[in-house]
């Protein structure tokens, strides 16, 4: 062979430096226990906080180096769905679930965040198994603009409608990447808008409103309002002295 032949770049890596590791488990079990903590605010907390207890677990083992880690970009990425998934369950524990034959408002994402769960543990535990590529340089446009866009949902949700909410929320995560096109981004954010219509407000009867009422603008203000009141009722709880 000649001696001038270069590996290729999309080959597995096997091992995972010490230094990533023990970085990566550090992260790891500090957003856990950040859920754990979490977990004592809300009124159904055994669910959400065995799972993070669990996966708190886990990173110390990453980080003890108990835990084979085969394929990082793999592991963490699982474990990455895991606690968001458990910080969904956390934040729709107050909301009521189904009854009878009903879905109740807190059904559906209690679902889907348990579905998340289960994908997010065997693609975790295909890092473990299996060898994989290590996580590549880390960019911040995608994840951040996807962030925003489910904040954006989260905040026009309830005053401007289900439609509004994620049709918009779709556009702005769809930005995060570089191959996106206008064209077809627009008439793909219209067919997910129409899916979640026939899902959530048809087939499961969730009371979502499609259409922004008379008073948006009121009820979008003033639930910023509610939430600065609450971040400094709960920074009162941790400030004392604070009022």
């Amino acid at each position: 062979m000649a001696e001038d032949v270069q590996p290729s770049r999309n080959e597995p890596h096997v091992a995972e430096p010490l230094t990533d590791r023990r970085k990566g488990g550090i992260i790891i079990t500090a957003v856990a226990l950040v859920l754990v903590l979490a977990t004592f605010y809300v009124s159904s907390p055994t669910v959400p906080r065995v799972m993070a207890i669990l996966v708190a677990a886990v990173g110390v083992g990453v980080i003890a180096g108990w835990v084979p880690i085969r394929a990082p970009q793999d592991f963490y990425g699982g474990l990455a769905l895991v606690l968001l998934s458990t910080f969904a369950i956390i934040a729709s524990a107050e909301l009521p679930g189904q009854r009878g034959f009903a879905f109740g408002p807190g059904t559906a994402p209690r679902l889907f965040a348990i579905i998340l769960a289960a994908l997010g543990l065997a693609i975790t535990l295909t890092g473990v198994f299996a060898a994989g590529p290590r996580i590549e340089k880390y960019k911040i446009r995608g994840p951040a603009l996807v962030i925003i866009g489910i904040s954006l949902f989260a905040a026009l949700i309830r005053p401007f409608g289900l439609i509004i909410a994620t049709y918009l929320a779709f556009m702005v995560s769809i930005t995060g990447s570089k191959e996106m096109r206008w064209v077809e981004s627009a008439i793909a954010a219209a067919a997910m808008t129409l899916g979640c219509v026939l899902l959530f407000v048809y087939l499961l009867n969730l009371p979502f409103q499609l259409w922004p009422p008379s008073n948006a603008l009121q009820l979008f203000f003033n639930q910023f309002a509610d939430l600065f009141k609450n971040v400094f009722l709960l920074l009162q709880k941790f400030v004392p002295g604070l009022k």
